[in-house]
């Protein structure tokens, strides 16, 4: 389904050259925010992930990752860009600039050496941004994240929770798992695969090479027990969180991880979002959220569509267990998608993949953060991100939404579909059970906007609609 839709997308740049941008309205809008450019400052780590539509008769998938310096007055001083279509990492070192609207949204440009790279941005804070990629002939979306310079001296310390997605010439592969790092050498490290719809699991060990100090990024290798090797580059962001970005030739992948900290016991209610591909060249997105307490999974609750159908407000119960790794398996009463891997960060968060033979996907949940959700949970202006493709082709979206606590929704959005830049600003509605699940209606946009919420402050999304594989996550400004 997903080569479906990228074919129609093709179909709809040749027919139509001359689409451009144009915007709905909605009156006594108003922006809200103290941003500006000087809100961007300093230096952040980035990934992004998407398709690449250069030429008409191969499109392929990408991922995206490096580091830039903004100065806080409009200009990118550095920006060094590792791009990836499977063929090895291509880097281009150039400069750029920028500009942020009051409300936080804004575009950065770096005028690389190859080709022009334009960014459609939003802040969430000066240390969280949402991106798109607004090329005619590019579709992603990712985040940016600023660095802390004292932790670029050296290779990651600690344990880490990680999760990753690829794509090689044959399948999908989703993986999750945990790894100990000190002076540069990694070992203890386990790691659970699903390699195109069959789960394995394996041990490795690795290095890191030394970071370079005025960055942050490095490279690395993995090598597992069949044996196999996986080279990567890596980006730091802080003491806590290393972004990964694959270098073999003929994988195209990129993932996360996070330093594992306290007791890491799944125990608590907890909000989800996961997507991946499927065994027919379709897609999987999904957003929910479950209670785990004593082995038992209850009160679950998802939304889900998978290969275009649909899956509303499913109901769920479960089981699972837990070592003293922080790794638990889960086994929900679902007739689909029912088994995860979990790995847990800490006790308020886990990243995972899923154990099913149709579909690699993987996630992240974290530990909701109010016993009881109202409308007035939600109130004031929230950065978001959401991307994946519908009939149209690839489409990604950034922008604000305004809450105004008692369900009345403003959306603001910047949206690339298939090549095809355009903004709008459209008003909706929005209804908040309470466990957090959240329905919203966008005019001219989607009647099935699903939220499933962490707190006041974050939820995950998923666009609950048929022929429609898009999700994303969205967090209030700051």
């Amino acid at each position: 389904m997903k080569t479906l839709y990228l074919c129609l997308s093709l179909v709809l740049l040749l027919f139509c050259p001359a689409c451009g941008t144009g915007s709905g309205g909605v009156p006594g809008f108003i922006p809200k925010g103290n941003f500006s450019n000087a809100s961007l400052n300093g230096q952040y780590v980035y990934q992004i992930e998407g398709f690449d539509f250069r030429s008409f008769n191969n499109v392929v998938p990408y991922r995206e990752a490096g580091v830039f310096t903004a100065n806080g007055n409009g200009l990118i001083t550095s920006a060094t860009d590792d791009i990836s279509e499977g063929s090895g990492i291509a880097t281009t070192i150039s400069t750029g600039s920028y500009a942020i609207s009051k409300d936080g949204t804004g575009t950065m440009i770096f005028n690389n050496a190859l080709a022009t790279i334009t960014l459609e941005v939003t802040l969430v804070s000066a240390s969280k941004v949402y991106l798109v990629e607004g090329d005619a002939v590019l579709n992603a979306g990712g985040l940016a994240e600023k660095q802390n310079a004292t932790a670029m001296a050296a290779a990651p310390s600690g344990t880490f929770v990680f999760r990753e997605h690829d794509i090689d010439s044959v399948q999908s592969v989703a993986s999750v798992g945990a790894f100990t790092v000190a002076g540069g050498i990694v070992s203890n490290g386990n790691e659970d695969l699903n390699r195109g719809g069959t789960l394995s699991s394996l041990t490795f060990t690795g290095s890191l090479n030394a970071p370079d100090p005025t960055t942050g990024r490095g490279t690395g290798t993995f090598t597992d027990t069949t044996p196999a090797t996986s080279s990567f580059n890596y980006y730091i962001v802080d003491a806590n969180n290393v972004r990964f970005l694959a270098a073999n030739i003929g994988v195209v992948g990129q993932g996360r991880a996070e330093v594992q900290s306290g007791a890491p016991a799944l125990s608590g209610s907890y909000a989800f979002g996961n997507k991946g591909d499927t065994a027919t060249l379709g897609g999987v997105n999904m957003a929910g959220r479950f209670t785990a307490s004593g082995g038992m999974i209850t009160a679950g609750a998802r939304d889900s569509v998978q290969d275009g159908g649909t899956a509303t407000n499913v109901s769920f119960t479960g089981t699972y267990t837990q070592a003293a790794s922080g790794r638990a398996l889960v086994s929900l009463t679902t007739p689909a998608n029912s088994n995860l891997v979990v790995w847990m960060v800490n006790p308020a968060r886990g990243l995972f993949i899923v154990n099913d033979p149709n579909t690699v996907q993987d996630g992240s949940l974290d530990l909701q953060q109010v016993s009881s959700f109202t409308n007035s949970t939600m109130n004031g202006q929230f950065g978001f991100v959401m991307d994946g493709f519908d009939q149209g082709g690839a489409k990604d979206r950034v922008g604000t939404l305004q809450w105004d606590g008692s369900g009345k929704l403003i959306l603001n959005e910047f949206s690339n579909a298939a090549g095809t830049p355009n903004t709008a600003i459209l008003s909706g509605n929005y209804s908040v059970s309470t466990n957090g699940r959240t329905g919203g209606s966008i005019s001219n946009l989607s009647s099935n906007l699903i939220f499933y919420l962490v707190s006041g402050n974050d939820a995950y999304v998923v666009q609950n609609d048929a022929n429609v594989e898009i999700n994303g996550t969205i967090s209030k400004q700051q």
